[in-house]
């Protein structure tokens, strides 16, 4: 897979997950709780409209003849912000909540980082 195609994917994927989140939050936090209150849901719905914004940016990104890589970048770093928020308050978000947001965001922000740094080095070089 070329730098193009895993930025396009974790791009999409960001879109779709961001939508997941914007459109059925309560679908997805019935797996954490029973409980989900307003400013809980409100949160999610929050998250959502942030994956989407930078997804779609990624994506519009992608379709320039020398993408600078920045929409991509910017992904990578939520990533990262996300795994290491994890991590950080492990204790408020639970073993299995923990999880599966490394499970979702360490290779987002790997495959990012890596798109990101790949589209610099190219557009640099070219």
């Amino acid at each position: 897979m070329n730098d193009r195609t895993v930025a396009r994917s974790i791009a999409l994927g960001r879109i779709v997950f961001g939508l997941i989140m914007l459109l059925i939050p309560h679908s997805v936090l019935a797996r954490t709780s029973e409980v989900r209150p307003g400013p809980l849901v409100w949160m999610a719905r929050a998250f959502g409209i942030r994956d989407v914004v930078l997804g779609v940016g990624a994506v519009l990104e992608l379709t320039e003849e020398e993408p600078t890589g920045q929409w991509v970048t910017l992904g990578a770093l939520a990533d990262t912000s996300d795994a290491v928020a994890a991590v950080v308050w492990r204790d408020e978000l639970g073993t299995a909540g923990m999880a599966s947001t490394l499970a979702l965001a360490v290779p987002a922000a790997a495959g990012g980082w890596w798109s990101a740094i790949s589209l610099r080095t190219r557009r640099t070089a070219g």
